[in-house]
């Protein structure tokens, strides 16, 4: 776990040992995202003559402003003060530094009707109804043409989960507002993926929706996992297990009711998010039950 350490305080009226001022100037450099007007510090452990005027302390000003949510910053970081544990709270956030690869796809055995029924009993819902969500989040389709799982990225998603810390440098993959020309579609969307992975990887999974159901993967406690790691490798498991998450996330999120009244409306801004009347998808949702439901009926 990271910890950001040091011997004394860093900024006016600090002890402001060299290497302390160091460590401060780094962690803050990682959060420019965050700061804005903040330009790059230089790591060089000096405040200058007259710290009151250093660029050093004007950005840990801005760091106890705007991220720590203090009125009047003191410009100062005091051992396990505060400003410190916040600063170590944004260290976690962005320290995913473990190697991560995505998993191998297993199964690639189709949902059977079966499957349908099981789960409309278990929600008390239509199959037509489930089979409507699957349509229009993923086309009814699981996988690329690849193989792997679909997905979007999701760039305000990631911004938010990283504290912003990559909005400037990366604009293609951390957006702090939702920009629909940011998708590239397809296949492609892996590379949007690995390029978060890199940066920080359980942000970046979390960042993505999944599957035949398009799950949102920092709904993974919600879809029944204790880890984002988790949800992501029974995704690339089987349909099966994709599934069995949207089922779960229904159940725990309060959506059940929804699916099973079919108030689209209702459901749609549960599952898409407020904004779900941009992209229409409660429309798109009651269209996509009808024709389904009219399949069975005339059967």
């Amino acid at each position: 776990m990271v910890s950001i350490r040091l011997s004394g305080s860093v900024g006016l009226g600090g002890k402001n040992v060299d290497s302390d001022i160091r460590t401060v100037q780094r962690s803050i450099n990682q959060l420019l995202g965050s700061l804005k007007g903040t330009k790059e510090l230089k790591v060089d452990g000096k405040l200058g003559s007259r710290p009151e005027n250093s660029k050093t302390v004007a950005a840990i000003k801005a760091f106890q402003k705007n991220l720590v949510g203090i009125a009047r910053p003191d410009g100062r970081i005091d051992v396990n003060g505060r400003s410190h544990r916040k600063l170590n709270d944004y260290a976690k956030r962005l320290s995913d530094t473990t190697a991560y690869t995505l998993p191998l796809v297993g199964s690639k055995d189709a949902l059977t009707d079966a499957d349908y029924h099981k789960v409309a009993e278990t929600l008390g819902c239509e199959v037509a109804a489930i089979k409507a969500v699957a349509e229009v989040e993923s086309r009814g389709e699981a996988y690329f043409s690849n193989g792997k799982p679909k997905i979007l990225f999701e760039a305000h998603i990631f911004s938010r989960l990283t504290s912003r810390a990559y909005d400037s440098s990366h604009p293609s993959i951390s957006s702090r507002h939702w920009n629909r020309s940011l998708y590239v579609g397809g296949i492609s969307e892996y590379v949007r993926l690995n390029k978060a992975i890199e940066l920080n990887s359980n942000a970046a999974i979390q960042s993505a929706s999944w599957g035949r159901f398009q799950t949102m993967g920092f709904n993974f406690k919600l879809a029944g996992h204790v880890t984002a790691e988790s949800f992501v490798k029974a995704v690339f498991e089987s349909e099966k297990k994709q599934l069995e998450a949207f089922v779960t996330f229904i159940q725990k999120s309060g959506l059940g009711e929804h699916i099973k009244d079919k108030n689209w409306a209702a459901f749609a801004r549960g599952y898409n998010g407020s904004e779900y009347q941009k992209n229409q998808y409660d429309i798109k949702l009651e269209k996509a039950y009808n024709k389904y439901a009219s399949i069975k009926n005339a059967a």
